[in-house]
């Protein structure tokens, strides 16, 4: 004997099934490829400019705000220091950022980088104008690295 609801289970559950393997493609999203999910408040940590140490009295109470689309930094005093909105390439390891600068007088300026995360931790190196994009995480000349961390995480 068949019953006819058990049919009409398989069927839904079925494409249930298929929906939930469709939705990553749907998305632009491959299921194996990692989530780039940056947003939140970071403060810098540390940092290198021209592979030098970039003083810390710089970077003290500096804050990045990342959305999903955009990369804003304050400096001390909540001046807006740069702006950009950015593309992340996560095929690639490490991740490939470009980030094209939203602030005055360097609109529309291209800055290419990798940006890596870890936890609450955020490392972005990027080339500086004139610069070449970094292959890895150590600032060359006309290249610039920060260190961060979410706010509110300890820096270690």
């Amino acid at each position: 004997m068949t019953y006819p609801h058990t049919q009409s289970y398989f069927v839904s559950y079925l494409v249930l099934a298929m929906l939930l393997l469709m939705a990553p493609a749907c998305t632009g999203r491959s299921s194996d490829q990692p989530k780039a999910d940056l947003t939140g408040e970071y403060r810098i940590v540390g940092g290198e400019r021209n592979g030098v140490p970039i003083d810390q009295n710089e970077l003290d109470n500096a804050s990045i705000y990342i959305s999903d689309t955009t990369i804003i930094a304050y400096d001390k005093e909540r001046k807006e220091m740069f702006a950009a909105t950015y593309t992340l390439d996560t095929k690639q390891t490490p991740w490939h950022i470009t980030m094209i600068s939203t602030k005055s007088p360097d609109v529309g300026a291209i800055a290419k980088g990798l940006i890596k995360a870890e936890q609450e931790k955020v490392k972005l190196v990027y080339a500086l104008p004139n610069g070449q994009p970094p292959t890895e995480f150590k600032a060359g000349q006309e290249q610039q690295m920060f260190d961060m961390v979410k706010a509110g995480q300890a820096s270690g």
